[in-house]
């Protein structure tokens, strides 16, 4: 899974994919984008597949921010800081679409899956301490 990111006007802001009402899990919640392992793959060879047929992208300068285990998968979830111009590159296939939202303020909605509330309180605690640490 990957949740792009990038900081405008000192906020820090997720991409998420918006999924489907007909979706089996969480619809019409807001979540990452990707999904599982296929055949022999391993989780980078499945996140680069995942986004192409995703988001017609490819990353390049993602890194595993963790592993997040629900009750029905455990998922490697990745980030990636983006430019301004990232929906320029994409082409979303999946779900209504994406969309950006202010991290700190996404967690509180109710249309987010538990999973990505989780994994978006994981990048905020990064990014906190990431601040702080510099600053010492």
């Amino acid at each position: 899974m990957l949740i792009p990111y990038r900081f405008k006007d000192g906020n820090l802001y997720v991409f998420l994919q918006r999924r489907s009402d007909d979706t089996p899990r969480n619809p019409d919640t807001l979540g990452g984008f990707g999904g599982g392992i296929e055949g022999e793959e391993n989780n980078e060879e499945a996140l680069l597949r995942e986004m192409q047929e995703e988001l017609e992208y490819t990353p390049k300068k993602h890194t595993l921010l963790g592993i997040f285990e629900t009750d029905h998968s455990v998922s490697n979830y990745y980030i990636e800081e983006v430019n301004e111009d990232f929906e320029k590159g994409i082409t979303v296939h999946e779900g209504k679409g994406g969309e950006w939202h202010k991290a700190s303020a996404v967690i509180e909605r109710k249309d987010i899956s538990p999973n990505t509330r989780r994994v978006v309180r994981a990048i905020l605690t990064q990014f906190l301490f990431v601040s702080n640490s510099q600053k010492v």
